[in-house]
């Protein structure tokens, strides 16, 4: 085998091991865990339900019913 073809083969070698290489996986700091109960809603949040009121359990448990009411396929056929 000739110099060359035995440095090409090594150096297709070494990039294919390379390629083998894992990074770590780390959560970035961008994902925040709520600690907040689901019904105290989120402070200035514009996307929120109407008849529901931030801090209110019944109603926040309405809401939730109500909604997957809406995504039963029995209720939506006639």
């Amino acid at each position: 085998m000739s110099r060359a073809a035995l440095m090409i083969l090594m150096a297709a070698g070494a990039v294919l091991l390379a390629a083998c290489g894992e990074k770590p996986q780390t959560a970035t700091p961008s994902h925040k865990k709520s600690d907040a109960i689901a019904w105290q809603g989120a402070p200035g949040d514009p996307f929120v339900a109407k008849g529901w009121t931030a801090g209110d359990k019944e109603s926040w448990q309405r809401q939730i019913h109500q909604r997957n009411q809406y995504q039963n396929e029995y209720n939506r056929t006639p």
